[in-house]
């Protein structure tokens, strides 16, 4: 029996450029070290520089069914994959050719001063509600981030072990701070409420909680309003320590919407993905309070929560949600085959990675 079995991770980043038995190997890796059922794979385009990770994540899923599901990111600013309303489209299309489970979105992908309400999103949200694909948004970010405090370090030159020695200002506590400014995110929350009153199909998850973690009656009257809207309570910096305030209203509210919750870490998959999965799991699984190392702040769990809540956080909500699509071999080969006539143009993109993708599609092709 696995230390994780029963628990899907559905938000963890991975990075192509490795080699394609490279990140093969990188996948297969971090999972067996995960001890996890499986892993959705969030593609994000970065850059010319970086844009082909889909084409090797889909071909782990192909490789290790039932493992992996996949999220593709569409190219915003990259004109040559079509940035206009009409070829985000198309590019949302185009994943659900390729055999993906869902697109990930983030905010400021389509620039800075765009509003998530401009007509822009139309052309990505009409294709999730003709597909059936889901999405994962981020929208927003912490508008207050508590006080942090670290493990203190020798500031003296002596011979210890380089953990122990101070590096400098990133190893000092740091006073509460914010991220955005709390108007500015309830603009943004107030556009994608705009944007789903246009598209009441799109099933759409939140990351972050929606950043919303310290309002929970605003959070739960979000969910009321909009049925086909889920959150994940993947970590960030702000918001276990706003669920730990009130940890019998938390309680509350995590068994009431038991059904719209997705179990996320924000991992790597080429970094070590247990710290962030027992950190959700000691939340989830006990009411201690405990330091969190990696943010700095004190967290108190809300056990006990009942055991088909768990299990539906853990792993049944995002899996009937995103039971995994069947790759079509030759339709995922073209797919890559494309991808690779536009990427191989980039000066940005390493002539070698670009190969990757070309190498991706004759695999593909050789499995039909």
């Amino acid at each position: 029996m696995r230390h994780n079995q029963g628990i899907w991770d559905a938000h963890v980043h991975t990075h192509g450029g490795c080699t394609v038995d490279g990140y093969l190997r990188n996948g297969r890796d971090n999972l067996s070290a995960s001890g996890l059922d499986g892993m959705n794979l969030l593609c994000v385009r970065l850059g010319k520089s970086a844009c082909i990770t889909d084409a090797e994540a889909l071909l782990l899923k192909a490789l290790m069914p039932g493992r992996f599901t996949v999220y593709c990111n569409p190219a915003f600013q990259i004109e040559e994959f079509g940035s206009d309303a009409e070829g985000l489209h198309k590019q949302i299309l185009g994943f659900a050719e390729a055999g993906a489970d869902g697109v990930k979105l983030g905010d400021g992908e389509a620039g800075e001063n765009v509003n998530l309400d401009d007509p822009i999103y139309d052309g990505i949200f009409s294709a999730l509600e003709k597909t059936d694909l889901s999405a994962l948004f981020h929208v927003g970010a912490a508008p207050y981030i508590p006080a942090q405090r670290f493990f203190q370090k020798n500031k003296f030159p002596v011979a210890r072990p380089p953990w122990l020695v101070y590096t400098g200002k990133q190893d000092d506590d740091r006073e509460a701070t914010s991220r955005i400014s709390r108007e500015r995110l309830a603009q943004r929350h107030q556009q994608i409420e705009n944007l789903l009153s246009r598209h009441p199909d799109a099933r759409v998850t939140f990351a972050h909680f929606f950043f919303k973690a310290d309002d929970l009656d605003s959070m739960a009257a979000f969910l009321d309003h909009y049925p086909n809207t889920r959150i994940d309570i993947t970590p960030c910096s702000d918001l276990y320590y706003h669920l730990s305030q009130n940890p019998n209203r938390s309680r509350e509210f995590f068994e009431t919407y038991s059904d719209r919750l997705i179990f996320g870490t924000d991992n790597e998959m080429e970094l070590d993905p247990v710290l962030q999965i027992a950190l959700v799991r000691q939340f989830l699984e006990t009411d201690e309070s405990f330091f969190c190392v990696k943010y700095g702040f004190d967290i108190t769990g809300i056990a006990p929560l009942q055991k088909e809540t768990l299990e539906k956080i853990y792993r049944s909500n995002f899996r009937k949600m995103v039971p995994g699509t069947v790759i079509n071999y030759k339709k995922a080969a073209a797919y890559c085959e494309g991808l690779y006539e536009i990427v191989k143009g980039f000066e940005e993109m390493p002539e070698e990675n670009a190969l990757e993708v070309l190498e991706v599609a004759r695999r593909f092709n050789s499995m039909v």
